[in-house]
């Protein structure tokens, strides 16, 4: 058995939950522009297999509850 074999068939950590970019934005009530801007801002740790990025539940949501879903941003943007 090929050593890619392997790590596909392994199952996922006990209490790890992944999530996708649709779920993070139904999850926080944000579009997916808001989502894909704060991956490119590097805001958001992921990891990515194939062409899907995945995000740990139990890292993003309290990282995002902390800031603020809105409010992720890199510099606070003052009312002018």
């Amino acid at each position: 058995m090929s050593s890619n074999q392997e790590h596909r068939d392994a199952p996922m950590p006990y209490g790890v939950t992944l999530l996708t970019d649709h779920d993070l934005a139904k999850l926080f009530k944000v579009s997916l522009s808001s989502v894909y801007r704060w991956r490119k801002q590097k805001l958001l740790p992921y990891f990515k297999m194939g062409n899907t990025c995945y995000y740990v539940q139990e890292v993003i949501v309290p990282l995002l509850v902390a800031k603020g879903s809105r409010g992720l941003q890199t510099a606070p943007v003052e009312n002018q």
